[in-house]
C-alpha cells in the first residue's frame, strides 16, 4: 500500500472517533497526544489500524502513545510519524 492510501486510511479512521476533526485536517504534524483521545478511544483507533492493515503494534508503543508521555519516545509522535510505523510495519510482515 502507498504512503498515501495509509495516510488516508489513517486520517478516515481517527476521523471517525475524534469531535473536533481539524486538528487532523491537512496536518501530518500534529501529535497524537494533541488528538485528546481517552485510552478507549486509542483503543479502538490501534485495533481498527492494525486489522485494516494486518500489522502488530507492540503493546509498549501503544501504551506509551496512549499515556502521551512526553518523556516516552512515542509520547510526541505525529500522525506522520505513526504513517511511518505501519508502512515499516507491513514491509516487515512483506519480507517474513
Amino acid at each position: 500500500m502507498k504512503r498515501t492510501e495509509v495516510r488516508q486510511h489513517v486520517i478516515d479512521t481517527i476521523g471517525k472517533i475524534l469531535v473536533d476533526k481539524s486538528l487532523i485536517q491537512g496536518q501530518d504534524d500534529v501529535m497524537l497526544s494533541e488528538l485528546e483521545l481517552d485510552e478507549a478511544d486509542f483503543k479502538e483507533f490501534f485495533w481498527i489500524l492494525q486489522n485494516d492493515f494486518s500489522i502488530h503494534l507492540a503493546p509498549r508503543i501503544k501504551a506509551d502513545i496512549a499515556a502521551a508521555s512526553v518523556h516516552s519516545p512515542f509520547g510526541q509522535l505525529t500522525l506522520q510519524g505513526l504513517i511511518d510505523l505501519i508502512l515499516i510495519e507491513q514491509k516487515q510482515r512483506s519480507h517474513h
